[in-house]
């Protein structure tokens, strides 16, 4: 009998949950990028390159300014924390190289935070950017890569 008193109890419980659950709205673009990594956007702000620079400035410690990566050579080859260039200020931040051919890419507009994998054949940028030292090959320790910077 108990059973089934604890049973409608939460039952009703569950009921007046769902019927007074505030609605939560699903986090777009820049509250998204905020939540998961931090970034706040201020005035005036062109999202795609300006959260790039955010990422880059968190990996490397210092402070790299959105565009300042444009007098850079562009390199064949990506590295985590490169920034891919796709042309015409089209830019994202390299979060995963999975292969020779593969890439882990996030990029911001207005509207969504997106990551997503880019192969040789699907999208690969024109090129990459590097604005810190290149990471060394061999098991990820989690320490993000070191290098002077103070020329960005």
């Amino acid at each position: 009998m108990t059973r089934w008193i604890v049973l409608a109890v939460l039952a009703a419980v569950g009921a007046t949950l769902l019927i007074t659950w505030p609605e939560v709205k699903e986090e777009t673009g820049p509250q998204k990028a905020a939540s998961l990594y931090g970034f706040r956007c201020k005035a005036p702000c062109a999202y795609g390159p300006s959260y790039v620079a955010y990422r880059a400035s968190k990996l490397f410690a210092t402070d790299v300014k959105p565009g300042a990566w444009e007098d850079k050579p562009l390199n064949p080859t990506p590295s985590i924390g490169a920034i891919a260039d796709f042309g015409d200020g089209h830019v994202a931040f390299v979060e995963d190289v999975l292969s020779s051919g593969a890439i882990e890419i996030s990029e911001l507009s207005e509207r969504t935070l997106t990551r997503r994998t880019v192969t040789l054949d699907d999208g690969w940028p024109r090129g990459f950017r590097l604005v810190g030292a290149r990471p060394a090959p061999g098991p990820d320790d989690g320490t993000p890569p070191t290098g002077d910077l103070s020329d960005i």
